[in-house]
């Protein structure tokens, strides 16, 4: 059976698909199941079928080994590495990320691609208040600020030998530069504003949809690792690995509902370098620990390490 992907050619609509052939299994208001197995994309209609049906229950059963297999060897090598504390090879809020994937044997690049066989690893010190989801630039198409040298001029500020603006932006309220997050639900947008005595400035925006596809294929399958962090006898920072949290499929609605309780932040972090150019490791989406396993389907699995 093929199936046609496509969008309207405005570039304006919604991804498409059309499964041909469709219509001699398929009724009004039918459930359908997609899934993936073996080179084959496998289609299912669950209100003429079940799960439990031989022939769809083991391709499940067999795509979900696979996955399984996977996780499970990326906990043994992790417990491996647990066994004794492994050294920083960079400075910052990277080094813990970085030193897991060294250890692990990952290249380091900038892939926006899971790290480890589609499951993607986000480490952080246990101190950290934050889990990092994703990083996302703003539409600058929609956004009245059309790059990130103008917002930092308007409300960066000096900081030793830099001009910077590092701060966390929320939509609960302002932050010490005005700056607020506000969600336009019924248009299917987030706004970064500068509030000043009531009223709002739209700054830069985000399209819920894009951020909802960025947790998506960043997140299918994730390890959030935690390490105490400690210094050896030349001051050299090392990480000793304490737990993993296991998560799959992000819940998409319930990205939105974080956002709007101030449980998701963004983080910019954005500096003019001496050469004149101006550099942002951001902005960053995160999210407060005790909220995280709401943004994923099911119950998250614990490991100590």
């Amino acid at each position: 059976m093929d199936m046609t992907l496509y969008r309207p050619q405005t570039k304006q609509g919604d991804p498409r698909l059309w499964v041909h052939g469709w219509k001699r299994f398929l009724g009004e208001d039918n459930v359908l199941v997609f899934f993936y197995d073996s080179g084959e994309l496998c289609v299912a209609n669950l209100s003429s079928a079940n799960l439990a049906t031989p022939l769809i229950k083991d391709r499940l059963d067999r795509i979900a080994q696979q996955t399984n297999r996977i996780s499970m060897e990326l906990l043994e090598k992790l417990r491996e590495i647990a066994n004794a504390p492994i050294p920083a090879t960079c400075e910052g809020d990277t080094a813990i990320g970085r030193a897991v994937e060294t250890a692990l044997g990952i290249p380091i690049n900038s892939s926006r691609k899971p790290d480890y066989k589609g499951i993607e690893l986000k480490a952080k010190r246990d101190k950290t208040n934050r889990n990092n989801l994703f990083t996302c630039v703003p539409d600058w198409t929609l956004s009245p600020v059309k790059s990130f040298g103008a917002f930092l001029d308007r409300f960066g500020y000096n900081r030793e030998s830099d001009f910077r603006l590092y701060c966390t932006v929320s939509s609960q309220k302002p932050n010490s530069q005005g700056l607020v997050l506000s969600l336009k639900d019924a248009e299917r947008f987030l706004w970064e504003n500068s509030r000043k005595s009531g009223h709002d400035e739209q700054l830069m925006v985000w399209p819920l949809g894009k951020l909802e596809e960025r947790l998506a294929d960043k997140h299918k399958e994730t390890f959030w690792i935690k390490a105490d962090s400690l210094r050896d006898g030349k001051g050299k920072e090392m990480f000793h690995l304490k737990s993993v949290t296991h998560t799959r499929n992000p819940n998409l609605p319930q990205f939105t509902r974080l956002l709007a309780d101030g449980s998701i932040t963004v983080d910019h972090m954005i500096k003019r370098l001496p050469v004149g150019t101006v550099h942002e490791k951001g902005p960053s989406f995160k999210v407060t620990p005790k909220r995280l396993s709401e943004l994923f389907l099911g119950i998250p699995q614990e490991y100590d390490l």
